[in-house]
């Protein structure tokens, strides 16, 4: 699955420049569109075997894949969103809406899981057990290989543009793996006459998804109290100052994450003899190298040497 979906991005992404805003979204839009496309046609195999045999377990993990198509739509509307210019409002942008709506999908998933625990305790209570075919589990077979490939084809777009939140909808569907194959294991005990295995599995599918849903709760809430860009990206900003003509030191690096618009500022160290129009003229410079190459909105601070 790695190896098809590597080479789809590749493909994709070729003499591309990722580090533009329209390519970033085009890469979002691309990711969106393909997680929501796989994840409505398993939420339907799922709910059809689900049904058929009686299997809560299935069932749960239908619901799993249903909320990564949520998941999937908050990544479609944050790099939506993150195409509307600044405001008098909203001067640094509108891309911290992703946040919010990603902590809504977390506090979805915890609902989720405790509901499908829920099912799992009275199915366990009731002796109402799963009657598992050998098409249920071709199924979630077919799903676990469909999700590896959306987890490795998110993952490799994330890292190439540097984007949490399609690195966080690849761990969406990396879940969902891992929650298909614990649904097999009910599925085939079932079906080799073990069918309590399933109430079990339900369990532990439902505290799957409701640890999923608190880390995505946590995430969410850390990046709208406020983060940094990430480290490399930092590192890349000061590289790109440094690079200017006159720039004699650059220190006091401060950055904010504001979902695709980013802010830093930081302080550039100039020959103190320089007029001062000279020196201004150097600072915009700055400024201007670092959107051109980091696509980061730069305020410099001149510091005479």
């Amino acid at each position: 699955m790695k190896y098809f979906a590597t080479g789809l991005v590749r493909r994709l992404t070729e003499e591309k420049d990722l580090m533009k805003p329209a390519e970033r979204y085009r890469v979002g839009f691309i990711e969106s569109w393909v997680s929501i496309a796989g994840n409505l046609i398993l939420t339907l195999l799922k709910i059809i075997f689900g049904l058929l045999t009686n299997s809560i377990a299935l069932i749960a993990d239908a619901a799993h894949s249903a909320s990564d198509i949520f998941s999937s739509l908050v990544v479609l509307i944050g790099f939506s969103l993150a195409r509307r210019k600044p405001d008098p409002e909203h001067p640094h942008g509108h891309g911290r809406t992703e946040y919010l709506a990603g902590l809504l999908v977390g506090i979805m998933l915890i609902g989720a899981g405790a509901a499908f625990s829920y099912s799992s305790y009275i199915r366990l209570m009731e002796g109402i057990f799963a009657t598992p075919s050998l098409a249920a589990i071709v199924a979630v077979v077919i799903a676990i290989l469909t999700k590896e490939f959306l987890y490795h084809f998110s993952a490799e777009l994330g890292v190439l543009i540097n984007s949490e939140a399609l690195t966080g909808d690849a761990w969406h569907h990396r879940s969902d793996s891992l929650s298909s194959a614990l649904v097999l294991v009910a599925l085939v005990g079932g079906y080799f006459g073990l069918p309590i295995l399933d109430a079990y599995f339900g369990f532990a599918i439902a505290l799957f998804i409701a640890y999923a849903g608190l880390k995505i709760v946590r995430n969410s809430c850390s990046r709208l109290l406020g983060t940094t860009i990430p480290e490399d990206l930092q590192e890349r900003v000061v590289r790109c100052a440094r690079e200017v003509d006159g720039v004699v030191d650059v220190h006091d690096l401060e950055a904010h994450d504001y979902g695709s618009w980013k802010v830093v500022t930081l302080h550039i160290g100039v020959n103190g003899r320089l007029s001062l129009d000279d020196a201004h003229r150097i600072a915009h410079k700055v400024e201007d190298h670092i959107y051109e190459c980091c696509h980061c909105n730069a305020v410099v601070h001149l510091d005479p040497r």
